[in-house]
């Protein structure tokens, strides 16, 4: 049965003589192993082929691709500390610049404060030298009426001398009588 079943699986292979090899279970022979080696050569030639042709571009371009993803990444780093620099200097000339508002607001209080009390100075001077004047008008005004009075009362002694001398006085004659008389009489009866 077993013969049988040798015969009919192809166990049993024919030698190159002829003769048929009972013992053997696949029938090895030299012709096999050559035929075996060159094929596993000619797989080991083809994938070193297929390798340079195909695998070494692939690899080459994933290397490309992991460099250029490197790359972006440092360079997104570096933007990203440019950004970060860009902004410190930002917030900085914002905190300068507030503070320089602080400055000129405070140096435009200054200035106003310093022109206001300049301008009330000036108001007070000019008051001042308003009352002055007034002063001297009036002192003018005072003695103005002074000397029209003296006048009036000058004439109205003339006259009243005239009416009681019963004779006409000249002008020069007049002048020297009211200088006399005021001279008895002073200056300080006018004034009060």
């Amino acid at each position: 049965m077993l013969s049988n079943l040798n015969t009919k699986i192809g166990f049993l292979s024919v030698a190159p003589d002829g003769t048929r090899m009972e013992n053997r279970i696949f029938g090895l022979d030299a012709q096999l192993l050559v035929d075996t080696v060159i094929l596993a050569i000619s797989v080991f030639v083809l994938f070193l082929v297929l390798s340079y042709l195909l695998f070494n571009p692939a690899r080459a371009l994933l290397q490309k691709r992991r460099d250029k993803i490197r790359e972006e990444m440092e360079h997104s780093l570096k933007d990203k500390e440019k950004a970060m620099q860009f902004k410190e200097e930002y917030e900085s000339k914002l905190k300068a610049a507030s503070l320089k508002v602080d400055e000129i607001l405070s140096e435009g209080r200054k200035r106003a404060i310093a022109k206001e009390n300049q301008i009330i100075n000036e108001a007070q001077e000019e008051a001042l030298r308003v009352r002055e004047r007034a002063s001297r008008e009036i002192e003018l005004e005072k003695s103005k009426l002074k000397e029209d009075v003296k006048q009036e009362m000058i004439s109205v002694a003339s006259l009243m001398a005239s009416k009681i001398i019963g004779q006409t006085i000249d002008e020069s004659k007049q002048n020297q009588l009211v200088e006399e008389t005021l001279n008895e009489i002073g200056d300080h009866t006018w004034q009060s």
